[in-house]
């Protein structure tokens, strides 16, 4: 990628028309433009916050974090990114560092990031959304009818027994080392967290879509084909966005394997007649070996 701090006169066509294609809304096509400038070195400055807002509203925080931070000197940087560092280190669990990121921003744009977040949802580093939906009360039973109980029933009189008072104490829901009824059960609690902490890990222990593109660079080139169409399916499900930068690289090898991978990026960016005929070179049989008595 080149240097974000660099200026020029006039910007690439393609990075103007990436742009165009992300303030209309084409998302995916708009990150698939900018992942595949950002591997030709072809990004200025401007084009990496473009990269990190598309990586944002694909869902991609981590890579969107990423991006922003190269746009980013002690603190102080572009709105968006700020906004965008902000929203990934929330999701990192760094909240210090997300409400100094979100208070920089705020200041930077004199207090007003609606229009920046335009529905994406706000970690809590962020004040509340005024055009959000002030929350409804809840209650525990809903009555179909007024004066009817919840089955339609009509209330009991004064002096027959209640619902409750047919309940013997030990009936009655309550919290370890508490008496009264609660909501959240402290085994659900301990299940979520541990499942939250043992996804972390497995996200830790994935490449990341860039970092498996350049090991079936490396693998492409020594020749290992097979290790190489691993390393690129891979690619295709980390980071679906950079499918053409896989086209690009496989070009029109005939390796089944690569092939196969070419087929699946194409499909990827829409290209179903190229995908099917990937397939077809996939499924060729490969020329059988000569035999001993064949002429060399």
């Amino acid at each position: 990628m080149s240097d974000p701090s660099a200026t020029t006169t006039q910007r690439s066509p393609d990075l103007v028309l990436a742009r165009l294609h992300l303030r209309l809304g084409s998302l995916s096509l708009a990150r698939a433009e900018l992942e595949t400038l950002a591997g030709k070195d072809m990004l200025d400055a401007d084009g990496v916050v473009d990269l990190a807002e598309a990586r944002w509203r694909t869902g991609d925080i981590t890579g969107a974090g990423e991006a922003a931070a190269l746009v980013i000197d002690d603190d102080e940087g572009p709105v968006l990114a700020l906004v965008v560092a902000a929203e990934a280190a929330a999701a990192r669990g760094r909240p210090s560092e997300a409400r100094r990121l979100a208070a920089k921003a705020l200041a930077a744009s004199d207090g007003s990031i609606d229009a920046i977040f335009a529905g994406m949802p706000r970690s809590p580093a962020w004040p509340p959304d005024p055009a959000a939906p002030p929350p409804s009360p809840t209650t525990m039973f809903d009555s179909l009818h007024p004066g009817r109980g919840s089955g339609g029933r009509p209330p009991r009189s004064a002096g027959s027994p209640t619902a409750a008072s047919t309940l013997a104490p030990a009936d009655l829901p309550s919290h370890e080392g508490g008496g009264g009824a609660g909501l959240w059960d402290e085994d659900l609690a301990s299940a979520a967290e541990a499942e939250a902490e043992s996804a972390a890990a497995v996200d830790a222990s994935l490449p990341s879509g860039d970092e498996a593109l350049e090991t079936g660079r490396q693998l492409l080139e020594s020749g290992d084909t097979a290790g190489a169409a691993l390393q690129l399916a891979l690619v295709l499900r980390i980071t679906p966005a950079l499918a053409p930068a896989v086209i690009d690289l496989i070009g029109d090898q005939q390796d089944p394997g690569l092939a196969f991978v070419r087929g699946d990026a194409y499909r990827l960016v829409g290209r179903e007649l190229d995908a099917r005929r990937a397939y077809a070179d996939a499924a060729r049989p490969s020329d059988p070996p000569p035999s001993e008595g064949d002429p060399a």
